[in-house]
């Protein structure tokens, strides 16, 4: 099972952005994200077309889980 961290992004233009981060740890904390997302929003490291990413809009963890078929 692998989880991912979905954190969505607003950007100058009003678009929603989505950066997702694989293989997170168990147990993130909405406090860890937010800091996280902070980070990227104040380091501004990542463009858009529709300019910089400049607020918080949500976050999620997504959860795989990987059922393997026999089908030979």
């Amino acid at each position: 099972m692998s989880k991912s961290l979905v954190m969505n992004f607003l950007n100058e233009a009003g678009q929603k952005n989505s950066i997702k981060i694989l293989n997170v740890k168990d147990g993130i904390t909405d406090a860890e994200a937010k800091a996280a997302m902070e980070a990227i929003i104040t380091n501004n490291i990542f463009q858009t077309k529709g300019g910089d990413l400049k607020s918080i809009d949500s976050a999620h963890i997504l959860d795989d889980e990987i059922t393997e078929l026999t089908v030979k």
